[in-house]
């Protein structure tokens, strides 16, 4: 048998505690006696799944870090003024720009960003503005309104580079500086460029790639404050690229090659770029970037379409604190089709009961009762009597469902796990209430008595009392929470169908009195919910058209998660306990569909790179 001696030259070492990690132990190999284990240290370069932008875009300004990045403006189906923020795992809505533009330049940091240049929808702009984490107000004029630019630095020492002015036509090679209220010309770079990507400081930038006119460029130069000198070139020549890091650390990513989008990376030592081993997942051109050549972020660009992907870079040998990012999953498809039907329980221990099937006319109401297991979905007693759009509260062996539409009832009936028996009526005849908690404790709220909506909630220990009033009348809600901390979220607000208003705010219940809670990033009814009022996740529903989108609620706030694989309403079936575990089944798409889903919240865990390679 061969030995490590042999084949290197050389003996293991043989050490107590690990050696200090940095870059000259890479491919290292030693023998750890307190742990007894063999030991070795090898780098790290991946790609991983952050969670989705809010909208879908391209061409904005950007900057921050990994974990603290913005996003502004840029082109959607039309130019925007929105901000959005990222916090590591998630989207949230920030402050909106005074002047709505695309293809802008962008530095600095969450709360102190800067937003420059690009174009409006009738002409080329030299706005520039500045943000506190709340709100953009305007700064100082750049002394050349151009587009397609990039920017580096600070707020209050930023860099402008190269880009395109329409009038007259042309690449450009200028440079400013800002000093937190003035731009003044810097140096000129000594290739006219636009789409390029910078990186760095003011006085110790970096841009690379771009094009001039048709012709794509893989060039980089490197500034110092003062003047431009050429640097090493990319391995790829490309445009729309994102870049991150500093002159002698960067990264640079994705971009257009004149023929295709791409998602590979590029690293740089302030002389050499070297091609990562990692792509991104989604190659796309136009994405935005921040954070460092270690720990990058892109987001947004064009894939073909504009994407609201969001991806994270990881490339350390010292350290690596892995994230598994939240995602749906596939689950056991329920025996039918069906949707608008009552659902409560936890992802492993579902319950769904009426509804409507088959996935198109004629439609029949259901009394099956459909229990899930985490895997697969098996047969429940059956409802009393066929209904639909009743709402639901408890687990998969103590559940209580109110309520039908077609026509309107007051029917109470609750579940043992293997029969339904009648309980107290409802007090009024209900469909599409608000509804949380336990056959104990529970909470229903809002309603729809088809046309006119109800303000009302009521709570049930055994019989029904009243609670404390809505702040307005409502229906079609997504719910979460108990009977003394509810959620409602979004759905028709008004006093009947006809004149009803669909609405993003939220508001919490806690035991007798309604008070406001955050704004979801989206207006929809007929959403699915699940988890607490200070941990919620609320999925799908409709704008009036279906949508995939899912937002986490802290208590607070309201933050993007990964979309749903299929844009669905549920009416009232979004189960699962925790934000962090919930499920989404049947539902209706442009059909009524059996597809389940199963939503496991982010994962974070801290592995040292001592640790990476064991044996």
């Amino acid at each position: 048998m061969s030995e490590y001696s042999g084949i290197r030259g050389t003996r293991v070492k043989y050490l107590a505690s690990d050696p200090t990690l940095n870059t000259s132990t890479e491919g290292q190999v030693w023998y750890n006696s307190t742990s007894g284990t063999l030991k070795s240290l090898v780098q790290i370069k991946a790609w991983s799944s952050g969670g989705n932008m809010t909208t879908a875009r391209r061409l904005m300004a950007s900057g921050g870090l990994q974990t603290a990045a913005f996003g502004a403006g840029g082109y959607s189906t039309t130019n925007l003024n929105s901000t959005e923020e990222y916090s590591g795992s998630s989207w949230s809505n920030g402050g909106n720009l005074g002047t709505t533009r695309r293809s802008l330049g962008g530095a600095g940091t969450v709360p102190a960003a800067l937003a420059f240049g690009g174009t409006t929808p009738t002409a080329d702009t030299n706005a520039t503005e500045e943000y506190d984490g709340s709100a953009w107000t305007a700064g100082g004029n750049l002394g050349t309104a151009r587009k397609y630019l990039s920017g580096c630095g600070t707020q209050t020492a930023g860099l402008a580079v190269g880009g395109f002015t329409a009038s007259p036509p042309a690449d450009k090679n200028s440079t400013e500086e800002y000093d937190g209220s003035s731009w003044t010309a810097g140096g000129n770079l000594n290739t006219a460029r636009r789409n390029n990507a910078s990186a760095g400081i003011q006085t110790s930038a970096i841009t690379f790639g771009g094009n001039i006119s048709t012709t794509y460029v893989a060039n980089t130069e490197e500034y110092d404050g003062t003047s431009w000198t050429a640097g090493g070139s990319l391995n790829t020549a490309r445009s729309l690229l994102g870049g991150s890091g500093s002159q002698n650390n960067a990264a640079g990513f994705g971009g257009y090659t004149g023929t295709a989008n791409t998602g590979a990376t590029e690293e740089y030592d302030g002389s050499i770029w070297e091609s990562s081993s990692a792509s991104m997942a989604t190659a796309r051109s136009n994405n935005a970037n921040a954070g460092t050549r270690a720990e990058a972020l892109t987001f947004g660009g064009t894939t073909g379409s504009v994407t609201a992907a969001t991806e994270e870079y990881v490339s350390s040998i010292d350290a690596y604190s892995p994230s598994i990012a939240a995602a749906w999953a596939s689950g056991g498809a329920l025996p039918k089709e069906q949707g608008q039907g009552g659902g409560c329980g936890t992802q492993n221990a579902a319950l769904t009961c009426g509804g409507l099937t088959p996935a198109s006319p004629p439609l029949s109401e259901l009394t099956d009762t459909f229990e899930y297991d985490g895997s697969a979905w098996s047969s429940g007693g059956s409802l009393p009597f066929a209904r639909r759009n009743n709402s639901t509260f408890g687990i998969q062996t103590s559940a209580l469902t109110v309520g039908d539409l077609n026509p309107v009832s007051n029917a109470t009936d609750i579940y043992n796990g293997s029969t339904w028996t009648s309980g107290t009526n409802y007090p009024a005849s209900v469909s599409n209430t608000g509804a949380a908690g336990t056959t104990a404790a529970g909470l229903i709220w809002g309603a729809d008595q088809d046309p006119g909506f109800l303000s009302t909630t009521n709570e049930y220990n055994g019989s029904w009392t009243a609670g404390g009033a809505l702040p307005a009348a409502k229906s079609n809600v997504a719910c979460a929470g108990t009977q003394t901390a509810g959620l409602s979220v979004g759905g028709y607000e008004g006093p009947s169908s006809p004149t009803a208003t669909v609405v993003n705010t939220s508001i919490e219940y806690d035991g007798s009195t309604w008070t406001s809670g955050g704004t979801d990033v989206i207006a929809r009814y007929n959403a699915g919910g699940a988890g607490i009022q200070t941990s919620a996740l609320i999925f799908g529903g409709n704008t009036p058209s279906n949508i995939a989108q899912a937002t986490l609620y802290d208590g607070t706030s309201f933050a993007t998660q990964p979309s749903l694989g299929t844009a669905r309403f549920f009416q009232t079936q979004g189960l699962g306990a925790t934000s962090s575990a919930a499920l989404g089944a049947g539902g209706q798409s442009t059909v009524r569909v059996s597809i389940t889903e199963e939503f496991t919240g982010e994962v974070v865990t801290t592995n040292p790179a001592s640790n990476l390679s064991v044996s």
